[in-house]
């Protein structure tokens, strides 16, 4: 073959190439149509990906995207049976399956600059409680319990929260415009007492600087109105704190020893020093557990 038929059919594979691409780039901008934008939201619900979810249009939270994120399980063989416009508007019914059961659901689609995009019918309600706390993590988003939550489709872990200081776990069900409920049992772990112990001792450790007056709230007791008039310094030492026992909502802190040198002026006019010691040093207040954190009140 000459030299200058090989140029001949280059060009034409270069011609057919830019055609293609011509092509390619043409589609990619073409509206889908009500039907593929709802299989495109199907197959990213398949994907359990949830930046394939963001890109199909469908308005969804963040929490509800971190929470997708952490599905146990996603809709698989989903399929559109119907679809029907009319009113500037459009709705498809679809088929699939999630967690072993077949399911149908109507989506509506709403038409925007880049084509159509399913609405919030696409969603499930999600609505949490839980035995101790105030917030629940469902999938990967840590969310308040008692306020429906729009989510995703799919299988949720839902656990109390904070995982740190709590357990107890249960899964939701959640279908495209249907409202589904997640109790939670929780119990209290062996870290929580220990981050209450912690915290009740930065506590009283403010409670035990040296002062001129014994502190409001701390459980602590001196004995000095018989033998001081007056007082100048007291003096604390902490030889063992009290140990916490803790319930979803209050805390008894008993068993601390605690010693307090009091320096002043005696109720005979001259000056006075005593040291007082307690074996049975003991607080009591309330807890409180948010999503992130466990909170004593002394009271």
């Amino acid at each position: 073959m000459s030299r200058h038929r090989w140029w001949l059919v280059g060009g034409a594979i270069v011609a057919v190439a830019v055609a293609g691409a011509v092509w390619f780039g043409l589609s990619a901008l073409r509206s889908p149509t009500a039907e593929e934008a709802t299989l495109a939201y199907l197959h990213a619900l398949e994907s359990g990906d949830p930046e394939a979810v963001a890109a199909t249009g469908t308005a969804v939270s963040d929490a509800a995207l971190t929470a997708f994120a952490g599905a146990s399980s996603t809709i698989q063989d989903a399929e559109v049976t119907d679809v029907r416009e009319g009113d500037g508007g459009a709705s498809a019914t679809v088929r699939f399956r999630l967690d072993g059961d077949e399911h149908e659901a109507d989506l509506r689609l709403t038409p925007g600059s880049g084509g159509w995009a399913v609405d919030g019918s696409g969603l499930g309600a999600l609505r949490t409680t839980t035995t101790i706390g105030t917030a629940v993590q469902v999938g990967g988003a840590v969310l308040p319990v008692d306020e429906d939550a729009a989510l995703l489709p799919g299988v949720y872990p839902v656990t109390a929260a904070p995982r740190t200081l709590l357990t107890g776990t249960t899964d939701a069900v959640v279908l495209p415009g249907d409202d589904a409920t997640a109790s939670v049992t929780a119990e209290l772990r062996p870290e929580a007492t220990e981050a209450a112990q912690t915290q009740l001792e930065a506590y009283l450790k403010t409670c035990t600087a040296d002062g001129t007056a014994v502190p409001d709230d701390c459980g602590i007791r001196i004995p000095w109105g018989t033998e001081f008039r007056e007082i100048s310094d007291i003096a604390f030492r902490v030889e063992r704190f009290p140990a916490v026992v803790l319930t979803p909502t209050a805390f008894a802190a008993d068993d601390g020893i605690l010693e307090a040198t009091v320096t002043g002026t005696g109720q005979d006019g001259d000056a006075r020093t005593a040291t007082y010691r307690s074996t049975a040093w003991s607080v009591r207040g309330g807890v409180d557990i948010t999503a992130d954190e466990l909170a004593l009140t002394v009271w």
